[in-house]
């Protein structure tokens, strides 16, 4: 398969540096145990997060329509350990969600792009058969101008969890490379700058927003709740660095501080029990497999 004008065009490899597509990544986040900030309770709460996606582009007669297959799992697990005098609780939950992305890039014109994303989810911690509560669905539309080769922008709106809830959100791009540096701006979710970008080598500074709605099944050891739902998001910011192995191998690594976390349990009445810990540091490690060539001008989203 001719991988040119899909890596040129594409806006779906969801990955933070964004400079190269990605066929496969496989990527985890360790985030250690924080206090909960507010809780009656002694109770401190951690989180470990790893996942995997495989991306295949497909170029449609004419080479004026792309179409963009994407398919991902991710594991998020919390452990919580509540502290109740002389006693100590210790849970670990873990948390699913398994996408499948369709993306269709049209082509309008030289400078004009059309793109559009749906991704139905599963997301539940799985203890139960699946039912139509483990169902959710994402997309985004957004239209890019190419001003030039180095300055790319773009809005659109997009139907997204990555806040914890499902809500309709303004989304825009902006992507600036020069052959030293590559900016990017991604509304809400990604700020990235890359130095030394055309090296084996590059550095940079990431701002990522993620998170997810999951379906939950059971009760909550430390209330007895019965809980519905449980809500997450996180904001890391920090240096992120890249190596390549090789011509089609890359790894990364990304530390700093998680901010402005939420980890919310909605119960059956729709009341909600807040375990938000405070900002805490993070560290997250990703291996990806890169088609060979040219693809540095990729553009991505991450909605």
């Amino acid at each position: 398969m001719n991988y040119t004008i899909p890596v040129i065009f594409l806006l779906f490899s969801c990955n933070l540096l964004a400079q190269d597509f990605e066929l496969l990544r496989i990527q985890t986040a360790y985030y250690p145990n924080q206090a909960i900030e507010e809780s009656l309770i002694d109770t401190e709460v951690g989180f470990l997060e790893w996942s995997g996606r495989i991306a295949i582009p497909q170029v449609l007669k004419g080479k004026r329509t792309i179409l963009v297959h994407r398919l991902g799992y991710s594991n998020l697990r919390v452990d919580t350990d509540s502290n109740f005098g002389s006693t100590t609780m210790e849970d670990t939950k873990h948390y699913h969600s398994i996408f499948y992305s369709f993306g269709l890039i049209k082509i309008l014109s030289p400078q004009w792009r059309l793109l559009i994303s749906l991704n139905p989810t599963l997301a539940s911690d799985f203890s139960d058969p699946l039912s139509n509560n483990d169902l959710l669905f994402q997309g985004s539309a957004i239209a890019m101008k190419t001003k030039n080769t180095r300055f790319q922008y773009g809005f659109g709106v997009a139907y997204t969890t990555r806040f914890g809830r499902q809500l309709v959100a303004p989304a825009g791009m902006l992507k600036y490379n020069t052959p030293k540096l590559a900016l990017e701006i991604l509304v809400p979710t990604v700020l990235s700058v890359v130095f030394n970008r055309q090296q084996k080598f590059n550095y940079g500074l990431a701002v990522n927003l993620n998170g997810g709605l999951f379906n939950n099944t059971g009760e909550n050891p430390a209330t007895s709740a019965l809980i519905d739902e449980a809500a997450y998001s996180r904001l890391n910011i920090g240096p992120t660095f890249a190596f390549k192995l090789n011509e089609a191998l890359k790894i990364d690594l990304t530390g700093g501080m998680a901010v402005g976390r939420r980890l919310e349990l909605i119960d059956s009445a729709e009341e909600i029990l807040d375990r938000t810990p405070e900002a805490g540091p993070f560290f997250r490690l990703g291996l990806s497999v890169i088609p060979p060539g040219k693809n540095e001008d990729v553009p991505s989203i991450n909605l």
